[in-house]
């Protein structure tokens, strides 16, 4: 680890960001454009098991919780993942792709539900990522998971 490293008291606990390690985001994540550098770390909590965290690295109380996404499952199309990829200028063997979690209580369970129209995509080459707005009504905003 290098000497580069914050320490930020969130709501899932302290974590540690090697700034040497964090992505930057260009154009930030949608709302919140003003935060460019992210730390992305796997989820402690149990109940989020697989999932990640995307820390902001200026704003403690930032956290986006992300699934990652596997590219072969069909959701979104090949055709609308590679316009995405070429309009990004991401090589194809260095690309990530992150939906954004949103958790909801019910009364009688926790839903959780991804954002399948605003991926993030992630250059792992360049430690690079934007949020990617598909135009496309066909994916959902809230695509419930379990």
């Amino acid at each position: 680890m290098s000497n580069n490293v914050i320490t930020l008291k969130t709501r899932f606990g302290v974590m540690e960001i090697d700034r040497d390690k964090t992505i930057k985001m260009p154009k930030g994540m949608v709302g919140f454009s003003e935060y460019k550098e992210f730390g992305l770390t796997m989820s402690p909590i149990p109940v989020l098991e697989g999932f990640m965290l995307l820390q902001s690295v200026d704003e403690a109380d930032l956290t986006f919780i992300l699934k990652p996404y596997d590219l072969s499952s069909g959701i979104i199309s090949d055709e609308n993942l590679a316009t995405a990829i070429q309009q990004l200028s991401i090589l194809p063997e260095h690309v990530g792709v992150m939906l954004v979690t949103t958790l909801r209580r019910m009364p009688d369970r926790l839903v959780k539900s991804v954002n399948m129209r605003a991926p993030l995509f992630i250059d792992t080459s360049k430690q690079q990522a934007w949020q990617y707005i598909f135009n496309n009504e066909d994916y959902d905003v809230r695509h419930e998971i379990h």
